[in-house]
């Protein structure tokens, strides 16, 4: 049997940055390696330039697009590297250039419409474009890295910087391909827009394609792979994962990097990024890119609680760990805590290998709702001006109601996996029983089609406001594409905003069982329809046009209706639900949602003794015959950056649907733990938790 790549085995990568060109020439490669080895990495990625500023030409390996080489630092660290058993991918920057350096080859630069040169990455510094003669520049340094003993290359970026590009490269090539001139105004209904969209998803893709060749033309056994875009809106920075996986052996994104107030970032970000690239990457090994600092503060390191989790949620959906702080930050507590979480994954790696997830729940995030719909874009590194970059106004924000179904569906402890458009296929779908669409807005009729097969073979949707409403490039629709799955027909379209107005429940339904009231706040903005063969649960009250007066009577326009569609079932909520539950947190939504999903879809585990605040995973390894069941614990002190974990005691797990294990192992306990089956499936208890333990079942 052929000896497995070593990148399909768990990793734990570091970047831990290199000094600037004269601080690298009193470095020792000797006690670099160490630090490195002493913090558990196996692999790494090696900067082998100065980055610091932008790209300068100044390069620490022999290349011939080097201004200058004060040091191959590069020759002199791999042998120490790999005599540790560190694996070396150097990291090389595409995306950012010193703007002395861009003054010096200004046709190598992306533009704005206006034709001014992007002169502000990270605040100073200019963006290479991949159309321009920078491609073959840059194309040469990859040619020289592979004359190096090296595993491999990482490229940061390439990216385009939001609006960009419109330089002279770009010009002549859109010409060329589509015969009109760039359009010079944002106009996501415009055809020439919507190909400048298109265009620049594929300039990117079309570079790491030359990118790999080049490689592997020289170094075939190395490996490539470049910085993509985790679970938020691509289209920005114009990196399409799915475009990119045929170039590349990896899928990273930078799902850990989290920034400036850590109240407003979803705990479960890299979670969030681990299932959706996990997905995308259809069976290649991913990362999860993870910031050793508070973002926005680049020299103010997280507590060792955020820097656990932030790893914990990484493995517990199926991702290495990428680790990323300056040298000199190695001794800090959070950079200790790393260290531990690697010590952890490499003793227990076995556990952690070839694993698949297990969910009978998928969740479908819409990328075309995220470009052609209205969707918040989080700030990034690339996208630092975060929301600003959305100018669309509509009653729905895709991104926010993606967010609200997550949490949902997480604080109710239930195990689902994130789909993608390419993922909606018949044979995929029959492995769910219950499939989500928080106002995926945009769909095209073939993607509707498999839906609507899927519901009438058996399975179930939840879906909320808009979804189905416009085509995949968000032109509107007279009805839902999915309007017979949902049993309705859609009338005049989104009412509200509704801000203290009220929905009341109308009907008996295992989706209201155990709701602590029967008069609930309703979501903000609604959506007109009227029942063809389904049932409402749920009405909408007529607005209320002030506080503290009598409430106002129940009006014609449903809130919740539950349909029956071939062999499967349709539950729809017509309004942004999930978007208010983001905003809101209101337990009835939570609650409705636990119910819908025990309504449609089996059991896989419950926990008892539990509170919210405590993700559950299951990932199977085949190979092994293993259950693996994942615990991360985000209970803490109820605000961010969290100092400290809430230990947990005496949690008991079940496990549905899953009998004749053997053993249970705790591996962060080091300790068997004992198994009851019972006619179900099985079930143990959790003496303690911390910030994660992983429990492995063993058939």
């Amino acid at each position: 049997m052929p000896e497995k790549p070593w990148w399909r085995e768990p990793i734990t990568i570091a970047d831990l940055g290199l000094p600037g060109a004269v601080d690298v020439l009193d470095l020792d490669p000797v006690e670099v390696a160490e630090t490195k080895k002493r913090l558990g990495f196996n692999t790494e990625h090696l900067t082998c330039s100065d980055v610091i500023g932008g790209e300068k030409g100044i390069f620490y390996f022999k290349t011939r697009i080097a201004k200058s080489v004060p040091r191959d630092f590069l020759g002199d660290y791999l042998p120490e590297a790999h005599k540790r058993g560190i694996r070396i991918i150097v990291y090389y920057n595409v995306h950012w250039i010193n703007t002395g350096f861009g003054n010096e080859n200004p046709d190598w630069l992306q533009t704005s419409a206006e034709g001014k040169i992007i002169d502000n990455l990270y605040g100073s510094g200019n963006a290479p474009c991949v159309n321009s003669p920078w491609r073959d520049w840059s194309f040469q340094g990859i040619n020289d890295l592979a004359a190096y003993d090296i595993e491999g290359i990482f490229l940061d970026g390439p990216i385009f910087a939001p609006g960009a590009c419109y330089c002279k490269s770009c010009e002549d090539k859109f010409g060329r391909r589509y015969g009109v001139e760039l359009p010079r105004k944002e106009d996501w209904k415009d055809q020439k827009w919507r190909r400048f969209i298109e265009f620049r998803y594929d300039s990117i893709a079309e570079y790491l394609r030359d990118a790999e060749r080049i490689l592997k033309e020289a170094k075939p056994e190395a490996i490539i792979y470049m910085n993509c875009t985790g679970l938020w809106p691509a289209w920005p920075a114009a990196r399409d994962n799915r475009r990119l996986m045929p170039y590349q052996d990896l899928l990273g994104a930078e799902g850990g990097f989290i920034y400036h107030d850590l109240r407003t970032v979803p705990l479960w970000k890299p979670g969030m990024t681990a299932k959706l690239i996990e997905t995308q990457a259809a069976g290649k090994p991913t990362v999860v890119f993870i910031a050793g600092a508070n973002k926005g503060w680049d020299e103010y390191m997280l507590t060792p609680a955020e820097t656990k989790l932030l790893y914990a949620d990484s493995l517990a959906n199926g991702a290495n760990p990428w680790y990323g702080i300056s040298l000199c930050q190695a001794g800090r507590p959070g950079a200790l805590a790393a260290g531990e979480m690697n010590s952890f994954i490499l003793k227990n790696s076995e556990y952690l290998e070839h694993t698949f997830p297990v969910a009978r729940v998928a969740l479908f995030w819409s990328k075309m709702t995220s470009d052609y719909y209205r969707a918040s874009i989080p700030v990034t590194d690339f996208t630092p001006q975060g929301e600003r970059l959305e100018k669309r106004e509509t009653p729905g924000n895709f991104y926010a109601s993606f967010l609200g179904c997550y949490e949902a569906f997480v604080r109710s402890h239930v195990p689902f996996t994130v789909l993608d458009e390419d993922s909606l296929e018949p044979g995929l779908l029959s492995e769910y029983d219950l499939v989500v669409a928080p106002n995926c807005a945009c769909m095209s009729a073939a993607q509707a089609k498999v839906i609507a097969h899927f519901v009438g073979h058996g399975g179930n949707i939840l879906a909320s406001f808009e979804t189905s409403r416009y085509t995949e490039y968000g032109d509107a629709l007279d009805d839902f594409r999915l309007a017979d799955v949902f049993g309705v027909r859609l009338e005049k379209g989104t009412f509200g905003p509704m801000r203290m107005d009220y929905m009341s429940l109308t009907a008996s339904h295992p989706v209201t069982e155990d709701l602590s009231a029967n008069l609930l706040p309703c979501p903000v903005y609604g959506i007109e329809t009227t029942p063809t063969t389904s049932k409402i649960l749920a009405s909408y009250h007529e607005k209320m046009y002030a506080r503290y007066v009598k409430l106002s009577p129940i009006s014609k326009n449903p809130a919740i209706l539950a349909n029956k569609h071939g062999g499967g079932n349709s539950l729809f909520m017509a309004g942004n639900f999930f978007e208010h539950y983001y905003d809101y947190h209101t337990p009835d939504y939570r609650k409705m949602v636990a119910n819908a999903s025990q309504w449609m879809a089996k059991p896989l585990v419950t926990l008892e003794g539990c509170p919210s605040s405590v993700e559950v995973t299951l990932r199977r390894q085949p190979h092994r015959r293993r259950l693996i069941v994942h615990l991360v614990n985000f209970t803490a002190e109820m605000t961010r950056p969290i100092e400290s974990v809430v230990p947990l005691r005496d949690i008991k797990v079940n496990i549905h649907g899953f009998r004749d294990f053997v053993q249970a192992r705790a591996l962060w306990a080091h300790r068997d733990i004992s198994l009851k089956e019972s006619g179900q499936g099985v079930s143990f208890m959790v003496p303690v938790l911390h910030e994660h333990e992983v429990v492995a079942l063993e058939h």
